[in-house]
């Protein structure tokens, strides 16, 4: 007899079942959205903090999110090269190290955030060193994470189910971009000013590190049941 092939769209709805009864694949997704809710602040308002309440000119603004991003890219490679390291010891130390990396990049941006005072635009070179150097400390920080998480979702998921994972992952990760200006803007209003609804809005970090935190419960037993389920089907 016939079997009738389903549908791509049930196809894609079975996956998605699949990959939601993962633990760790849901703690991933989960970590997704608060963790980038900080990343709005820093992309879409602290140039303009810096310069318009901190007193620094703009183009010592933009020097300090020029010196972020070297320090996130510094991260993402010590975060890959820490995974595979930490993955040969035991699978479950990768998350302790994203974990802990998220939650401690909320500390160098709330002294970024708090601490940032220039008065009359003299920007003495001493401050300006421990401006830049918090800066690279708060992006090293947040920078080890990413990595992590995407060879994370690769060693949980079967290779039919990883271009659906990457693409909500993807989705968590733009929803939380996305809505993280608008929710900060809207903590901007109910809470009267720009730095307190930064250092709130900072906070998402510490939950996306919990999140990550979680999977170090998690991670062992979704890893031995993908394997078995890859010799089983492959």
């Amino acid at each position: 007899p016939s079997i009738l092939r389903p549908s791509s769209y049930a196809q894609h709805f079975s996956t998605l079942k699949e990959l939601l009864t993962s633990k760790t694949v849901v703690f991933i997704l989960l970590q997704g959205a608060p963790g980038c809710v900080p990343w709005g602040i820093v992309n879409t308002f602290l140039n303009d903090y810096l310069s318009e309440s901190c007193g620094m000119s703009v183009q010592s603004a933009t020097s300090t999110i020029l010196m972020f991003g070297i320090g996130n890219f510094l991260g993402t490679l010590i975060g890959g090269a820490g995974t595979d390291y930490l993955y040969k010891k035991d699978s479950r130390y990768p998350s302790i190290l994203s974990g802990l990396m998220a939650i401690a990049g909320c500390i160098p941006l709330w002294v970024l955030l708090n601490t940032t005072k220039i008065e009359d635009g003299n920007l003495s070179f001493g401050m300006a060193l421990r401006i830049a150097a918090t800066a690279v400390v708060a992006g090293f920080f947040c920078g080890i994470t990413g990595p992590i998480v995407k060879a994370t979702l690769q060693n949980v998921t079967l290779p039919h189910e990883r271009g659906q994972a990457f693409a909500l992952l993807n989705t968590f990760d733009d929803f939380g971009r996305g809505l993280g200006p608008v929710f900060v803007a809207m903590l901007i209003v109910s809470l009267g000013g720009r730095q307190i609804a930064f250092n709130v809005g900072v906070a998402g970090w510490v939950f996306c590190g919990l999140f990550n935190l979680c999977i170090f419960f998690t991670i062992k037993k979704d890893e031995e049941k993908t394997r078995r389920l890859f010799r089983e089907q492959y």
